[in-house]
């Protein structure tokens, strides 16, 4: 999938994104991402998707052993430059668990994707699997025009919720340093979040603020 959000934008735009849906944000994953579930923190986060999946090996450092094993206290991880993202859920079913762990699954291939409709994370169709779910029965890899286990048009979508379950997004500034770390931070309704760095150049409360004006409602 190419790296360049515009290039990422048509596409979405003509295969994956249905009649009247609007686009409002699409980031790739740049980075490990960690996560704390029940009190335990932990980088890099269980991916979803089962073995065998064709992605590339980014070849990202490891986080630091501190990061790695949760030995750090409240929001140190941010200062990480490996670590891309990072959860926060009172559980492995809550809407922040489930976005690192499909994320997790595809490296710097996955896409998180929010349009007016739902939020996604979505991959290159040819990178698709299907996600475990509990009890050993397999999810299905819903493509550009449907659910299929083997996925039509160039974007599959791995996993998505309606957008009523994002609470709302914000600029946050992490790290325990002078100088913070800024993040994006998705606020789920079910009390779970995900923190992510906007994309290279981009400052936070302009990227926040620019998602919102594209969710605006039109006249």
């Amino acid at each position: 999938m190419p790296r360049n959000e515009q290039k990422l934008y048509e596409i979405a735009r003509a295969h994956w994104c249905a009649p009247g849906e609007r686009l409002v944000m699409g980031d790739h994953a740049a980075g490990h991402i960690g996560a704390t579930v029940r009190g335990v923190s932990a980088a890099p986060h269980p991916p979803a998707v089962p073995g065998g999946s064709q992605v590339p090996d980014p070849s990202w450092p490891l986080p630091t052993d501190p990061v790695r094993t949760g030995r750090f206290w409240y929001d140190e991880w941010a200062e990480d430059p490996v670590v891309w993202g990072w959860a926060h859920a009172p559980g492995p079913d809550a809407a922040a668990a489930a976005v690192a762990a499909h994320m997790a699954g595809y490296a710097d291939e996955a896409w998180l994707l929010l349009t007016d409709r739902r939020l996604a994370v979505s991959v290159e169709s040819r990178f698709a699997r299907p996600a475990e779910r509990p009890g050993g029965l397999r999810g299905r890899v819903r493509g550009a025009f449907g659910d299929s286990q083997d996925p039509a048009g160039p974007l599959a979508t791995c996993w998505e919720i309606p957008s009523a379950a994002v609470r709302g997004l914000r600029a946050v500034p992490l790290g325990r340093t002078p100088r913070p770390e800024w993040f994006i931070r998705i606020d789920f309704t079910d009390g779970s979040a995900f923190d992510f760095r906007p994309r290279r150049g981009a400052k936070a409360p302009d990227y926040v603020k620019s998602i919102y004006t594209g969710l605006a409602p039109r006249h």
